[in-house]
């Protein structure tokens, strides 16, 4: 591309920029694709390395700001102007480059996860939408023009915007009579969020909604079997890596790993467990969910593990029922009953701290003392380098993460990990209150081991923090349920 651009391309990136940037906050799963291809478009007229440079700008500017009066308070004119000077050449800098800074500021300091507007549940937190129609619409709308005017990645946009569209936005069904049905699961969130937003009506119209579920003929405790979620996982989590890449995983130090059975006794009670009482995850959801607690109790005894294994086990899938988790593309997240997974994994021992040629790659000398929001800056800058040219996998179809809990309590049973009083770091977040994210971590041996699941704050920097890394399909990441 010519180094300097016509005036008509000037004011066209910024439009495309804006629409991957509602694309990434619109549909999560892939927003690390459209920030990369956003940062690819800004880059001639802006690169991140300016961008941080007009940061440190504002910073200079600021401190000048503080001289000046500082000197005008003592009367010191000389320096007043020496100051003055340098402010206005600050100000005309950055002034000259407001409409680039902003858009600058949109995609190299977007955030790398972001609560999925389409997930059940998910829409009440603070975010750029408070409607997932409206999230929908505006989405959809700007991977139409994206496949307009980018006709490179035409494909991806096309195929995204056709995904969108099929997905059954949270909390709505259709019952048997073509009537909508507010699935129960969600319901409590709904009317909170009514309540909230001082909507009487919509508060009405859910609890009219649920009163006439419950008096419908076969109506049990869950409402209608349609708006109950299913837990399905995605087949090809199971297909064969291509051999390709196993000598190339090799190099960076990673293996290729299969999960093994779950019984289908132990599958189904998890499968129920969670689609009763995960999707509206909640205190009050949890004090309902005794029963399915005993279930799932009963089924853990069957494994051939130790009692006190099999109890935190159960402890850990239970905490479903009371906190609403997402992965790190912003998606709900619950453990899937995978028959078989194959994925690529970090195979090192705990405790063997040696940096590797992936650790070295992603920047980072070591594997403790990081925080979250470390990690996945290193992840969102070049994890999907490493997994393209690398690996040789397509960076759309595989994505490079911090081990997810359940792959983690999958895998490390025979491989000795959870064994330590150490965190690992596992791929996603817990949500708190106003949709603060904490970062999912566990296996201390301290607090239950290799099925011990709880989180820490994202800038926790603690060096009892470890982090082992796996390389999954991105479907895991866009499961979705309810």
């Amino acid at each position: 591309m010519p180094q300097k651009l016509r005036d008509t391309e000037h004011e066209r990136i910024p439009t495309t920029v804006a629409r991957l940037v509602t694309a990434a906050d619109g549909d999560t799963l892939y927003r690390d694709a459209y920030l990369r291809r956003a940062a690819e478009i800004l880059a001639p007229i802006i690169t991140e390395e300016r961008y941080e440079s007009a940061l440190r700008d504002r910073q200079q500017l600021e401190r000048l700001r503080g001289q000046a009066r500082a000197a005008i308070s003592r009367q010191d004119w000389e320096q007043v102007r020496e100051l003055g000077t340098g402010l206005a050449g600050l100000q005309r800098t950055l002034e000259a480059e407001q409409v680039a800074l902003a858009a600058a500021e949109s995609v190299y300091g977007a955030p790398p996860v972001a609560l999925d507007p389409l997930s059940p549940g998910l829409i009440q937190f603070p975010g750029r939408w408070s409607d997932p129609t409206q999230a929908r619409a505006e989405t959809s709308e700007a991977l139409a023009e994206l496949a307009r005017v980018d006709a490179a990645n035409g494909t991806l946009y096309s195929a995204r915007r056709a995904a969108l569209d099929a997905i059954p936005l949270a909390g709505v069904a259709v019952s048997a009579s073509g009537t909508e049905a507010v699935s129960p699961a969600n319901v409590e969130q709904q009317a909170l969020e009514a309540l909230r937003s001082g909507d009487a009506t919509a508060l009405q119209r859910v609890a009219d909604a649920m009163l006439g579920q419950r008096s419908a003929p076969g109506a049990g405790e869950q409402g209608p079997a349609a708006a109950r979620a299913a837990i399905t996982a995605p087949v090809v989590l199971g297909e064969p890596l291509p051999e390709t890449c196993m000598v190339r995983a090799h190099a960076l130090g990673l293996d290729r790993a299969e999960t093994a059975p779950v019984s289908p006794e132990v599958a189904a009670a998890i499968a129920d467990f969670l689609q009763r009482y995960a999707i509206g995850a909640s205190a009050a959801t949890r004090d309902r969910a005794s029963e399915g607690v005993a279930r799932l109790t009963l089924a853990a005894e069957g494994i051939d593990v130790p009692p006190d294994l099999a109890a935190t086990f159960v402890e850990t899938i239970s905490l479903f029922a009371l906190h609403l988790f997402v992965n790190s593309a912003g998606l709900r997240y619950v453990p899937l009953p995978t028959e078989r997974e194959v994925v690529l994994v970090e195979p090192h021992a705990e405790g063997d701290e040696a940096a590797t040629p992936l650790l070295r790659e992603l920047g980072c000398g070591r594997r403790g003392g990081l925080s979250r929001d470390d990690i996945e800056i290193m992840l969102c800058k070049r994890g999907a380098r490493i997994v393209g040219e690398h690996l040789g996998l397509d960076p759309l179809a595989f994505r490079l993460v911090c081990i997810p809990a359940d792959l983690f309590i999958r895998l490390g049973r025979d491989r000795g990990w959870g064994k330590r009083q150490e965190w690992t770091h596992f791929d996603g977040y817990q949500i708190g209150a106003g949709g603060r994210l904490r970062a999912l971590v566990g296996g201390n041996a301290r607090f239950g081991g290799l099925a011990d699941l709880c989180s820490i704050s994202r800038g926790d920097a603690r060096e009892t923090t470890v982090v082992r890394f796996a390389v999954i399909r991105r479907e895991r990441l866009g499961f979705r349920f309810g």
